[in-house]
């Protein structure tokens, strides 16, 4: 497991864009045994929140205000530690709001899943869920919390970078492996050294590089890097 957290910290470092920390978000939430993932933020009652869920569902939570009640968001403040969870263990907490609201969430696909809390600045919460329709995980592949706790500030930093820059047209704009694979390429590694850091095959990530040398017209890779760092993607 610590090489597909460690992947999922390398792309989220590699991110310029929020598409390319989705799709790293979700390669990892698949590759673990989830279907959703949620990136929440919350500081008072104000909530800030990127996420794969239902459209409906994302209207529903924001619209009846569920994060004062959601037992995961409750919990998640409470311990900030990696935890587990399941919807069916919410029925005997209490109010018709709260079963309406586990009810609603469990028609949508969210039943259980794990979540990683970590305290932010000014009584600010982050927290990264990954979300299972089935009524119960395996969250063996995440009991390396110092790592998922890295992750969740990888992807928080990342995102507040990302707002404030200005990024290149869309057209150029890389996959996550091609950004993580050039980020190894700016640091001094070559294919095989890269290889063997990521776990991907050597001509694969040549195969990426050579990618991200066509949409940024470079014509070698010290000529991509050196792009690259013009346009801030490394």
């Amino acid at each position: 497991m610590d090489g597909y957290l460690r992947s999922l910290i390398d792309m989220a470092e590699a991110a310029h864009d929020e598409r390319m920390i989705k799709s790293a978000l979700k390669s990892f939430a698949n590759s673990s045994g989830f279907e959703r993932f949620a990136y929440l933020q919350t500081e008072g009652a104000a909530i800030c929140t990127f996420n794969s869920y239902p459209d409906d569902w994302q209207d529903i939570y924001l619209g009846s205000q569920y994060s004062r009640i959601d037992p995961v968001v409750t919990e998640a403040k409470r311990r900030m530690e990696v935890f587990s969870w399941t919807a069916d263990d919410w029925k005997a907490r209490g109010t018709s709001e709260l079963k309406r609201f586990r009810d609603q969430a469990i028609e949508h696909g969210i039943r259980s899943g794990v979540t990683i809390p970590v305290e932010g600045s000014f009584g600010s919460t982050m927290m990264l869920t990954f979300a299972s329709s089935e009524k119960k995980v395996e969250i063996s592949k995440l009991q390396d919390p110092q790592k998922a706790m890295r992750a969740v500030l990888t992807i928080h930093y990342r995102l507040k970078i990302i707002a404030a820059a200005t990024i290149v047209a869309p057209k150029r704009l890389l996959s996550p492996r091609e950004a993580m694979c050039l980020m190894w390429a700016a640091k001094g590694k070559n294919a095989p050294e890269t290889a063997v850091l990521t776990g991907i095959n050597p001509r694969t990530v040549q195969h990426y590089l050579d990618s991200a040398r066509r949409k940024l017209e470079a014509a070698t890779v010290p000529q991509l890097v050196a792009i690259a760092k013009d346009h801030g993607l490394v």
